[in-house]
């Protein structure tokens, strides 16, 4: 497997930077690359082509968009050999995933909703984990997602994810973003939830932007990263330490330029930091 350091950064990689990630020199301000395995999988021709030579040059992230942990389907088996079968090819050391479900008996449905946050789920999800990771031979990652709908009587979501994390074996994929929004939205604190964090169970970072309407904060991924969520991914520097961090955008893709300039500027945000 190839490792990354604590000290880098990354982006995701979109269709619309491949072209210069693969044809320009390695970019020194870019350490390494997430993608979705589910839209590399399989796939042959020049699009093969094209991830064979960006793996030369940079270290890579698997985000999984369809494992969907928490619904109560049957483990997606075949899925998962496919994803092992990638993440050996490409000698990726880090999978991750989101803490939530995607799909019910009648397939996928291509949103992230939210496991029910009850006591009695937490064992339910441990299995599932255990028997994902036996597949794997790895241990997975999971991510807190953002939510919008609030099941009655639920645990507080850090209290939760301290639970499942000290039951399984998993890590977790802090995305400051997302910490943030659920804050406002739910009326938590922002730094109680990340300081309750086992720090050793953190295995890498996400930030983004969102979308501040009159009445809640929307996750969109398609902004620059707001002020707010910068000083938050202070907190959580100096809390838990430095991790491989990805500045990710999903939409209103700017050119690579100006997405790697902004990397620049919390790279030299997050330097600062060490320096002080």
């Amino acid at each position: 497997m190839r490792a990354i350091r604590n000290d880098s950064f990354g982006i995701g990689l979109r269709s619309e930077h491949i072209n210069d990630i693969r044809d320009e020199p390695k970019y020194s301000e870019l350490d390494f690359l997430e993608l979705a395995p589910d839209n590399w999988m399989g796939i042959d021709g020049l699009k093969r082509e094209f991830l064979e030579d960006i793996s030369q040059k940079y270290s890579l992230v698997a985000h999984g968009l369809s494992l969907s942990i928490g619904d109560t389907c049957p483990i997606n088996r075949e899925y998962l050999y496919q994803v092992k079968h990638f993440i050996e090819r490409y000698n990726i050391a880090i999978y991750s995933d989101h803490l939530c479900y995607s799909r019910d008996k009648q397939g996928y449905l291509y949103d992230l909703l939210p496991v029910p946050r009850y006591k009695e789920n937490i064992d339910y999800l441990v299995a599932r984990i255990d028997e994902v990771q036996d597949i794997l031979q790895q241990i997975i990652v999971l991510e807190n997602i953002t939510w919008y709908y609030k099941y009655p009587n639920e645990m507080p979501e850090i209290d939760f994810w301290v639970e499942l994390l000290d039951k399984s074996k998993c890590n977790m994929l802090l995305d400051i973003n997302n910490v943030y929004v659920n804050s406002l939205n739910h009326g938590y604190d922002a730094y109680e939830y990340i300081k309750n964090i086992p720090s050793d169970r953190i295995s890498y970072y996400h930030i983004a932007g969102h979308l501040k309407t009159d009445d809640f904060i929307l996750d969109t991924h398609g902004t620059d990263v707001h002020a707010n969520v910068l000083a938050l991914a202070k907190d959580v520097f100096l809390y838990h330490g430095a991790k491989p961090l990805i500045l990710e955008r999903d939409n209103n893709i700017p050119q690579l330029d100006d997405l790697l300039e902004e990397l620049r500027v919390i790279k030299q945000f997050v330097n600062n930091l060490k320096m002080s």
